[in-house]
């Protein structure tokens, strides 16, 4: 019974590490890939496998920014189109799944901030902002409250 414990200890220690080096890899790809079309791809391929394996909304929000890119890279019209509606989706179904995600409330802020305002995605700006600025303090993942105070210039 307690080689069971400690090996469930142990498999879970390894998979928060595996979670972090993932979601590290991701963050990096999603700095490079607002100005890099293969960054862009890498980061959506790699959040889309992470997705596929895990399920979790946080690589569907990665995928969804990873669109949002590839719609600035695109040049035709409905080539640009058609990936923001992809990513627009994507990153809806990953806030409805996990609406108390703060990364992912985040990223969709940041989104709809720079989305052209033609498209009208922003109904969200003013709740994300809220949320964001109330909740970052008792985040324990130091790097992202470090983009969040960037990003509002805390």
């Amino acid at each position: 019974m307690m080689m069971k414990k400690v090996f469930l200890t142990l498999f879970s220690c390894f998979a928060m590490i595996i979670n972090a080096q993932d979601l590290s890899d991701l963050r990096l790809l999603l700095q490079k890939g607002e100005n890099s079309e293969s960054a862009t791809k890498n980061l959506i391929a790699n959040s889309k496998e992470n997705y596929s394996k895990t399920k979790k909304p946080i690589f569907e929000a990665f995928f969804a920014v990873g669109n949002f890119f590839m719609a600035k890279h695109a040049i035709n019209p409905l080539n640009k189109y058609s990936y923001f509606n992809k990513g627009k989706k994507a990153l809806e179904s990953a806030v409805t799944k996990d609406p108390k995600n703060l990364e992912i409330r985040f990223m969709r802020y940041i989104s709809q901030e720079q989305t052209p305002a033609f498209l009208g995605y922003n109904k969200d700006l003013s709740s994300d902002r809220t949320f964001i600025l109330t909740e970052y303090k008792k985040s324990n993942d130091e790097d992202l409250v470090r983009r969040i105070k960037m990003h509002f210039k805390i």
